[in-house]
């Protein structure tokens, strides 16, 4: 995972989930959801997210896919520096028409594994803004089952955790071919016509691509792989609008001069 500030390179981890507990039907018996007062405030400090490959091209549209790390974790950059969200105002407002990752779609649900060949485990951040006991939507009936509002959020951790899957197929399969590249991103200060290094990652080398066997190439569309690796180099494009949304953040924030 990446940790960026203004002045280093993304590295590091960032935690969404303040205290996460096992679903339990007996503990959280009278527990379920209100609509949170400030919806997005459990994203205000993440300046990138995990990302799935199903949803790579979503992604093209609004920020730029990136890989990190020994293990190429792909993720969405959402921000420069550490602790803040480019997408998030002042007030707490994700921006308007823009597509919400789906690792932040499941939050305050989360799945733990419970080791090879067991099912994982769903669980709740309890210190989530609007859950809690008498909520509006509760997460089990009279009769102790799920009610349809937990199943349906039930069911959109299972189907993350085979995206996250599907993801790790594909990274692997990237690395088994050789295809990532380091790359990075600079920032020019305008007025000292200085350049500042302010991202380092991996991304796929469109050279490399270029070079593979026609046999691998066609195994690739045939995988389903094509899609999301044009989806990535595309994305890329997308670091200019983080730039230019960290200055103008930047500047919002400056003390105006007297």
């Amino acid at each position: 995972m990446a940790d960026a500030t203004a002045n280093e390179p993304l590295t590091g981890q960032v935690p969404l989930y303040k205290r996460p507990e096992p679903l339990n039907k007996e503990r959280h018996r009278k527990f379920g959801m209100s609509p949170p007062k400030e919806p997005f405030a459990f994203l205000k400090e993440s300046h990138f997210l995990p990302a799935i490959v199903g949803e790579f091209m979503q992604y093209a549209g609004f920020f730029p896919v990136i890989f990190l790390g020994e293990k190429r974790l792909p993720v969405v950059v959402m921000g420069l520096n550490r602790g803040e969200n480019l997408f998030i105002d002042a007030d707490g407002n994700y921006e308007p028409d823009t597509m919400l990752p789906a690792f932040a779609r499941r939050y305050p649900f989360v799945s733990a594994s419970n080791g090879p060949d067991q099912p994982s485990t769903v669980c709740i951040d309890v210190e989530a803004d609007g859950i809690g006991e008498g909520a509006q939507l509760p997460f089990f009936d009279d009769n102790g089952e799920p009610t349809e509002a937990l199943q349906q959020a039930i069911d959109f951790v299972s189907a993350f955790d085979a995206d996250a899957r599907s993801t790790e197929m594909f990274v692997q399969r990237m690395m088994d071919l050789d295809l990532f590249e380091p790359k990075d991103v600079t920032l020019k200060d305008n007025t000292t016509d200085e350049s500042k290094k302010v991202a380092e990652y991996f991304g796929i080398s469109e050279e490399k691509l270029n070079k593979l066997p026609t046999e691998t190439y066609l195994k690739l569309r045939d995988e389903g792989y094509l899609g999301p690796i044009f989806a990535h180099l595309i994305s890329l494009s997308r670091w200019d609008k983080i730039l230019n949304k960290a200055i103008r953040r930047q500047q919002a924030n400056s003390p105006k001069a007297n």
